[in-house]
This record gives structure tokens, C-alpha cells and sequence, in this order.
């Protein structure tokens, strides 16, 4: 068994940080944004009270961003949604899109997907809740540090709505 100080040399080692990550994450995460200052958030997306689950477990975020294509029916590109979320930073290199169901594999964020759709339709008495698409973009912050966007258009309003999760996956 090793000593108690090879055990803590062993743990400082572990929790450095390197040259290349201090590159890479500068003072650490970006930070991205999530409510555009004029908007206010759907009711549905406030009362959403579940975690995503990895290496920590974080609760969702409401998202309400500005975004002119959405009554055109247009999903942002990757580079578009990065000047959305973080104006400063270019991150759409770092952005992917998956379906809801390759997120969400397990059914185990149901409830946080339903609340996207009701908040995609709130204030459009015609639209149906079900029909709602949603997409989710994956955003690599670092090489573990993730966050994913599950956003639907709301179309009245010309904004993108949904939620943010942020996750460590290691």
C-alpha cells in the first residue's frame, strides 16, 4: 500500500492543470447564455425541476433567445446558434445536433422535453403541443465539460425556447 504522501502526490498530479487545458478552457467554461435581456421565459420552461444526470447532475435551465428565423420556420446553423449563446466566443467548431431520442435514449428526460413543446406553443392557441420539433445541440465546451440545448422554435415570437443542461462526462 502506498504511503500517505505518495497518495497526495499521487492527487496534486491528477488536479493540475496543464498548459494545453489552460488554453483550451481559459479562466474554464465559456460562458454561454441563456435568457436574451428583452425576453421574458414561457411559464412551462420555469416550473421544470429535473437534472440531467453524468458525472454531476444539473438541473435544467430555461432558455428564451432572439432569433428572427424562428417565424420563418428556420433552425439556427451551428455557427448562428454560437452567436446566440456566446456572442465573444466562436464555438459552432465545437457544436453538434442530435434528435431528442439520441439524447434522450432512456426516456428519462420526458418531462423536460414535454415543457419545451408547451412552451413552443404558449400563446399560439392553434398550434399542437405534439407536432412541436425540437432539436437538441450538443456544445463542447471542453473535452468534458458539455452542454446541451434542447430548443424548440417558437414562432409568434420570433425566439428560440427550451433548455439548457449542463454535464461533466468523463
Amino acid at each position: 500500500m502506498a504511503s500517505d504522501e505518495a497518495y497526495m502526490s499521487f492527487l496534486d498530479k491528477a488536479n493540475e492543470t496543464t498548459s494545453d487545458s489552460k488554453n483550451q478552457q481559459g479562466s474554464g467554461t465559456i460562458k454561454t447564455e441563456t435568457v436574451h435581456s428583452s425576453l421574458s421565459v414561457p411559464k412551462p420552461l420555469k416550473s421544470v425541476d429535473t437534472y440531467y444526470i453524468s458525472d454531476t447532475d444539473e438541473p435544467f435551465e430555461p432558455v428564451a433567445l432572439k432569433w428572427d428565423g424562428a417565424a420563418k420556420g428556420a433552425w439556427p446553423s451551428a455557427g448562428q446558434l454560437s452567436s446566440l449563446i456566446s456572442p465573444d466566443t466562436d464555438l459552432s467548431q465545437s457544436i453538434s445536433i442530435l434528435s431528442p431520442d439520441s439524447f434522450d435514449p432512456k426516456n428519462q428526460y420526458s418531462a423536460a422535453l414535454d415543457a419545451v413543446r408547451a412552451a413552443a406553443v404558449e400563446k399560439d392557441s392553434g398550434a399542437e403541443q405534439s407536432a412541436v420539433e425540437l432539436k437538441v445541440y450538443r456544445v463542447e465546451q471542453t473535452s468534458t465539460k458539455i452542454e446541451y440545448w434542447v430548443l424548440a422554435l417558437h414562432a409568434p415570437e420570433s425566439r428560440l425556447v427550451g433548455l439548457r443542461a449542463k454535464a461533466v462526462e468523463s
